[in-house]
């Protein structure tokens, strides 16, 4: 393969992979924590200088392993602070795929409550897999809340 094949391969890849970024944000608001993170190849990283005033709500992005999507347009350099510490602004996506499972964050409001059948990964890499609604709690504090699932 030419350096000009290999080259205009590689541009291709990228504005496909743009383009799927863009239509993700654009539909992320009608899907769920599973969806988006079934597509997470597609969610762009969390960026400090962003301005985030002209995306949609539930417009996802990842940060420190975990895909959050927004709550309130703003421009990032205004706030000090990353999504897992701007609760208000950003709302952390979960999913029922125990293949997919993050690792817990705490819960921060009604920011990243766990719902019924959504899962996370602990520690100890085991999965969890919620039996209730809203649950702030993980199977450590409240085991009654929670089923271990074998992937």
């Amino acid at each position: 393969m030419s350096v000009d094949s290999r080259t205009l391969i590689l541009d291709l890849m990228r504005d496909l992979g743009a383009r799927e970024a863009a239509e993700l944000r654009q539909g992320a608001a009608e899907m769920d924590g599973t969806a988006i993170i079934a597509m997470e190849r597609a969610v762009p990283a969390w960026d400090k200088q962003q301005d985030y005033t002209g995306w949609p709500v539930g417009a996802p992005v990842t940060d420190e392993g975990q895909v959050w999507t927004l709550i309130t347009p703003h421009r990032a350099a205004d706030y000090e602070g990353r999504p897992g510490t701007l609760r208000a602004l950003w709302n952390l996506c979960h999913t029922k795929d125990p293949a997919r499972a993050k690792p817990w964050v705490d819960p921060a409001g009604q920011s990243g409550m766990y719902m019924k059948d959504e899962c996370y990964r602990a520690e100890d890499g085991k999965v969890y897999r919620c039996k209730q609604d809203n649950c702030v709690y993980s199977a450590q504090a409240l085991p009654s809340a929670w089923e271990e699932v074998q992937i």
